[in-house]
């Protein structure tokens, strides 16, 4: 994988004094996520943390683990990020609030991008400028899966058409910048969404938020992008 794992913080959540042991070993789905953090309100803790990935400069790794030779208006090549967050594999999510303002107080952060991006949590596609190529991925839960190798060599037309997991729904609103403009960036997800996302983070034991950008034949530019980043607050059940 063509990616960078940074270190620029760790968290650790840790539990608080409850008033009775959770039935964890009931987390199937996202319908027993809701039920358990409804039943638990009153146990419920909230941690804010920051996440930040690295401004990427310099030219796409064309050719190399898994990317194309360069091509125009083709998915040719991408560079991916990764920041986990040093979580016990017993927490449950409750919510998950996403707040991409900036980390400057009374500065708006402005996003810039080129091509495309993808902005994940463990692999499941939370908002892209390219829907087209999030058509092409595959699905769990309804929700889409990254994976370069189901959508390297795809062609992509000009113009703009962002991804935003839960908008048709209702249940998520997001506000993309297009390429090669700066502009803020929001992205808002409701219950729903959150639910599926925290059984997933549940079973599979990791939290992992994920940057990816791509790059069709322009060195000057292709997978870069301005440092991005934003506090999430966590509300969450721990044993």
């Amino acid at each position: 994988m063509i990616g960078l794992r940074h270190t620029s913080f760790i968290l650790v959540l840790v539990a608080g004094c409850s008033s009775g042991k959770i039935p964890f070993g009931d987390v199937e789905d996202a319908g027993d996520v809701e039920d358990l953090c409804n039943e638990y309100q009153d146990q419920v803790e909230v941690e804010t943390l920051t996440v930040i990935f690295d401004a990427i400069a310099g030219e796409c790794p064309w050719g190399v683990d898994g990317n194309l030779e360069m091509q125009d208006l083709v998915l040719t090549a991408r560079v991916e990020q990764i920041e986990s967050l040093d979580i016990a594999d017993d927490v449950v999510m409750c919510d998950l609030d996403l707040d991409l303002s900036g980390l400057v107080p009374g500065e708006v952060q402005l996003m810039f991008y080129d091509d495309y991006f993808f902005f994940t949590f463990n692999d499941v596609v939370l908002a892209s400028s390219h829907a087209p190529a999030v058509a092409g991925l595959d699905t769990e839960d309804g929700m889409p899966i990254y994976d370069w190798a189901d959508i390297v060599g795809t062609p992509f037309p000009h113009g703009d058409a962002p991804f935003c997991l839960g908008e048709e729904s209702g249940d998520a609103t997001c506000d993309i910048p297009s390429t090669q403009t700066e502009g803020p960036i929001t992205l808002s997800f409701g219950s729903d969404v959150v639910n599926q996302l925290s059984a997933r983070a549940f079973h599979e034991g990791r939290f992992d938020f994920g940057f990816i950008t791509t790059g069709d034949n322009d060195p000057a530019t292709d997978c870069q992008h301005a440092e991005f980043g934003f506090t999430v607050d966590v509300e969450y059940l721990a044993e």
